[in-house]
Formats: structure tokens, C-alpha cells, sequence
């Protein structure tokens, strides 16, 4: 049974995905799907401002979160050389592009942030010359945690997963040399099911928090939102690979405008066929899981699988 409904909807979401996806060309630095401003950062900590012997950053404003993403992609770049030419093979970039697509919900904080505090605790970012600082918005303190002490007090769970994420990182080896680039032994497998794992264990937090965000107005914007991230559990339980250029094409379809309740029929909306591919899809997988239970069946079978609790 399972696999009867596995295959026809992965072909239906690569069709969505892969099918009508631009080339995304050989290299990152050209190319659109690149989130704003990415060229205009370098992905070094030394960005931020310093206050106080406190590095301050404020997760809320866009650029402060990008220049995370950037840094955690720049620093790991070298344990994914093997993955992609020109640094397209890094983990991170699932959760970058994401970022750029949903970083208005707010859902996304805790995947930014956590993998941020958690790069830290683990001292996969060296050592950093001052204490990191994150800045609250009083409407949103409650919500959410802005320290490594708070995030492991709230959400304990959220924060050993994606420690081991890093730590995993920190414990690979160079085993060769190619064209001058150190080659590490990272396990390609293992290193996205843990990527996918933090990034799962942080959208659980996430979720349910989300009806207590007043962003949207209509209900089609916040019943898209939910369907799209049961798309991204299920593309987690397939290891699909997170890399740019696949990263990219899940996306391709992605609304760049608010639904309203008038977008709630799909096929009479005013949106591309692209967009419009996308929303059913989601809205597909979401009533095929209602009925079978399919995301969570193969995410407890890729937690066995790859021995999670170890």
C-alpha cells in the first residue's frame, strides 16, 4: 500500500519540482535564485556589531538572519566540497532558500536560530572573540528563545539534535587532496538525515505557534503555509538531497504574493501555472497524509533506519 501512494505522488512532486525548474547554471554567484543581497555579505561573524564585549545581532531584521545562513554555509563549506562544484553541495542551502521563501511567517526563526546557537554551543564556529547577543521583539518574547540557555531550557530536544548535527561535522577527517581543496570522509547519507533531522525538530516547535502569528489575513495563506511545510517533511523523510540547485527546484513555484480567500480555488486564481502546480500538490499531500498516516510512517522508518537516538 505504501508504496502505491509512495511513487505516484514523489513523481508528481519532482514534476513540480524538477520539471518545471529553470537551469540553474553552473555557478551560484549568477544565478536568480539567489536570495536578496546574498552578494553583498560575506559570511563572517565580524559583520555584526559589537557592544559591550557582545556580538549584537537582531534575528528579526532580514539581513541580520541572512548573514547567519551565509556564515553557517561558509564555514562548513569545506566538509561538502565533494557534494557540488563551486560550494552547491553544502546542507545548508535547503534551509537558506527556505529561509528567503518563508521568512516572513516567522515559522522559520527556529530553523535559522537553533542551527545558529547550536554551530556555536558545539564550537563549530571556533572560538568566537565575544558572547553572542540576539535582540528580542517584546511582541514576540514569549514565542520564541534568543540564547543557548533559554533554547535548551524550552525546547531541550530541538537543540541536542542539531548539536549533533555539527558535532558530526567536527568529527570528520581529511582523506585526501584534490586540486589544493582538503576532502573529507562526510558521508553524504548520514550528514542530510541529520540536517533534515535538527531542521524537522525545530518546524515541530514552530508549528504550533504558528496560529498565535497574526500575519496573514486570509486563511488560504496560513492553510498553504501548513501544507507546504508537510512538503518539506516529506522531501526530509526521502533525503532529498538539500543542495542549491535541488533546493531551488522544490521551490520553483513558491508564491511571491500573499493568498487570499479568493485564491482558495487554485484553478480560478490569478497566480502562475508554476504556483498553481505547487499549491495543489501540497494541498494533494496533505489530504493523501490525512488519509494514511504516509509522512509519518517514513519518518519513523528513516529514524530506525539510521539509528537516531545514537
Amino acid at each position: 500500500m505504501w508504496s502505491s501512494l509512495l511513487i505516484p505522488t514523489f513523481l508528481f512532486l519532482s514534476f513540480f519540482s524538477v520539471g518545471l525548474a529553470p537551469d540553474p547554471g553552473p555557478t551560484t554567484n549568477a544565478d536568480n535564485n539567489y536570495l536578496p543581497f546574498w552578494d553583498q555579505i560575506n559570511g563572517d561573524i565580524a559583520e555584526f556589531p559589537v557592544q559591550n564585549n557582545k556580538i549584537i545581532i537582531e534575528p528579526w531584521k532580514y539581513m541580520d538572519r541572512l548573514r547567519i545562513c551565509k556564515i553557517l554555509i561558509t564555514e562548513s563549506d569545506k566538509y561538502f566540497a565533494s557534494f557540488g562544484k563551486n560550494n552547491t553541495g553544502n546542507v545548508h542551502w535547503a534551509v537558506t532558500l527556505m529561509y528567503g521563501e518563508l521568512f516572513k511567517t516567522g515559522i522559520d526563526y527556529y530553523v535559522v536560530i537553533v542551527y545558529f546557537l547550536a554551530a556555536i554551543e558545539s564550537e563549530f564556529l571556533g572560538n568566537l572573540p565575544y558572547e553572542v547577543e540576539l535582540l528580542s521583539r517584546e511582541e514576540y518574547r514569549s514565542n520564541f528563545c534568543y540564547s543557548t540557555e533559554e533554547c535548551h531550557a524550552s525546547y531541550p530536544q530541538v537543540m541536542d539534535v542539531a548539536n549533533k548535527f555539527y558535532k558530526y561535522l567536527l568529527s570528520r577527517k581529511i582523506v585526501s587532496t584534490t586540486s589544493g581543496i582538503p576532502q573529507y570522509d562526510t558521508d553524504e547519507d548520514t550528514a542530510i538525515f541529520k540536517m533534515w533531522a535538527a531542521h524537522r525538530a525545530a518546524i515541530d516547535v514552530a508549528k504550533p505557534k504558528f496560529s498565535d502569528v497574526s500575519f496573514y489575513s486570509s486563511e488560504t495563506e496560513q492553510d498553504f503555509t501548513m501544507d507546504f511545510l508537510l512538503a518539506i517533511e516529506f522531501v526530509e523523510a526521502v533525503l532529498y538531497h538539500p543542495y542549491f540547485e535541488s533546493s531551488a527546484e522544490f521551490l520553483v513555484g513558491f508564491s511571491h504574493g500573499l493568498f487570499t480567500d479568493q485564491d482558495r480555488n487554485v484553478l480560478t486564481s490569478n497566480f502562475s501555472i508554476r504556483e498553481k502546480v505547487l499549491m495543489a500538490a501540497a494541498k494533494l499531500l496533505q489530504k493523501i497524509n490525512k488519509s494514511t498516516g504516509m509522512i509519518e510512517y517514513l519518518l519513523y522508518y528513516r529514524y530506525i533506519e539510521y539509528n537516531y537516538d545514537s
